[in-house]
């Protein structure tokens, strides 16, 4: 799969700001979680979402998922 950057064509911007993230469980069941844009309270912009429960060999599981950017610079305490 190729970017619009290694193909030469020019750069367009996303239709969507959602990040999408795939839970497969052991016996392969997929659950696909999206992930609304969200600036944590670090100051650093990422993807967050809290699952829904969801049920797996009679147990119900449930959580969160938070993706952000790493680094920053001096903003986040590494050299520049």
């Amino acid at each position: 799969m190729s970017s619009t950057a290694e193909n030469g064509a020019s750069p367009q911007k996303p239709k969507s700001k959602i990040a999408f993230a795939i839970i497969r469980m052991p016996d392969g069941t997929e659950h696909e979680i999206p992930l609304p844009p969200k600036t944590f309270s670090t100051g650093r912009e990422g993807y967050y979402a809290q699952i829904p429960g969801f049920v797996y060999n009679d147990e119900v599981y449930g959580g969160q998922i938070q993706v952000w950017k790493k680094g920053g610079g001096d903003k986040m305490g590494q050299k520049a």
